[in-house]
């Protein structure tokens, strides 16, 4: 079989870009999940039912997974830094946008194109790059760089509150776009692929199909499609959460920043757990961080309909947040673990489609049930239940696993 070795690197660049991609998404992954912050200000001022206002939500993520496989195909078959400056350029204007809209189209339209064109540019081209730019801590890397996705979804809703109760909820929209274009389009001109990963992809495309799929435990498109339909149910539990967790430390009598604090808090120790997962991945794999990480999400998330007084959200904010963080960072991980080096983008734009939907649906139903029940308690059963089937999927993908002959993988073809 043609060599399909990968690039061996672990230079002080690998680190770097580790640090910029942790950026980037960062600064995209906040953009889109403070609409958590603004859902209430904007609903006060056009009218609009909650439920219909989180449909924006939805719509961005669906729109953000679609688009996302699109984006990891062009990563594969090109270059990253080009596809990064689309993203930015859409993320920016799209909250520029926001700040002018007067219609629920618009509201919906502008969430679709900061989702579609803008964090789609953003997720899986910029996580298959880094895990491709590592191979011994390529689960520490990626902890990192999913790390500083959890400090920007925790920090710039935050930062988005104090910005709406000083300025309103325009304003906030229109500076948080231009900060977006002045912070990233330096980043994203720093962006490049491992040197020899082009000719390393175009060797693994050659390769015998049966020979790479001898070398996994589980044929990598079937792979794929298991972790995929987990992490939908799995991001559906976590997106009931995140939507709505301002919202519903404000009914219960939190202020508005002591509400914001409490994303705020979830985020700050998602941060702690993206890399304490993402480091056990390296030492236990990424299937089983994966499922310890879901264990966690789903035992707390129904918790936040018991939470009365600021005191009960922060502690369990810090919980839960550890936890659904982890998630992620093993999710990822698990990607990489069980694709060759020319589908990762591809598979990593695959599975974001299918977690962006579970994120998206989960924050619409959430939204839908309250204003047919006038609380979260079904909402957030459904969350549970959600997370139980992910729980169900993930077990059956590592007991699968088991039952394979042990991974014996020929360098290069996943590293």
């Amino acid at each position: 079989m043609e060599s399909t070795e990968e690039p061996q690197l672990e230079s002080r660049y690998a680190w770097f870009m580790t640090i910029v991609a942790s950026a980037i998404m960062g600064m995209g992954a906040g953009a889109l999940i403070s609409i958590s912050t603004f859902l209430k200000p904007v609903i006060a001022e056009f009218g609009w039912l909650r439920g219909e206002a989180s449909f924006a939500y939805m719509a961005g993520a669906i729109v953000l997974g679609f688009s996302g496989i699109g984006m990891g195909w062009l990563s594969d078959r090109y270059s990253t830094r080009p596809v990064i400056i689309v993203g930015v350029i859409a993320v920016g204007g799209s909250l520029v946008l926001l700040s002018t809209q007067t219609a629920l189209w618009q509201f919906y339209l502008y969430y679709c194109i900061l989702g579609g064109f803008g964090i789609a540019a953003f997720d899986a081209p910029l996580i298959a790059n880094v895990g491709n730019w590592f191979n011994r801590n390529k689960g520490l890397a990626l902890g990192i760089a999913t790390a500083g996705r959890a400090l920007g979804q925790g920090g710039i809703p935050f930062i988005a509150g104090l910005l709406i109760s000083s300025t309103g909820w325009r304003d906030a929209y229109f500076i948080l776009g231009i900060t977006c274009w002045v912070v990233l389009l330096p980043l994203a001109l720093l962006v490049r692929n491992p040197p020899g990963l082009a000719e390393a992809k175009a060797a693994s495309r050659k390769a015998n199909v049966a020979d790479i799929e001898k070398a996994y435990p589980v044929r990598p498109k079937l792979a794929i499609g298991w972790v995929g339909v987990a992490s939908m149910f799995c991001c559906t539990c976590m997106g009931t959460a995140m939507v709505h967790a301002v919202a519903i430390a404000q009914d219960a009598g939190l202020g508005a920043e002591q509400a914001a604090g409490v994303i705020l808090i979830i985020y700050v120790s998602g941060f702690f757990g993206r890399l304490s997962f993402g480091k056990m991945s390296d030492h236990i794999g990424g299937i089983r961080a994966y499922g310890l990480a879901s264990l966690g999400q789903t035992v707390f998330v129904f918790w936040f309909t018991q939470m009365e007084g600021i005191a009960g959200f922060y502690a369990l904010a810090v919980f839960f947040g550890f936890f659904m963080a982890g998630v992620i960072a093993g999710l990822v991980v698990s990607i990489r673990e069980l694709t060759p080096i020319h589908m990762r983008g591809t598979a990593n734009g695959f599975m974001h489609l299918l977690a962006w939907f579970g994120m998206g649906f989960g924050g619409y139903q959430a939204g839908l049930f309250f204003d047919w029940y006038g609380n979260y308690i079904i909402s957030y059963a459904n969350a549970a239940a959600a997370g139980l089937i992910n729980l169900v999927l993930v077990g059956s993908l590592y007991l699968y696993i088991r039952r394979k002959t042990p991974l014996q993988v020929p360098v290069g073809v996943s590293g």
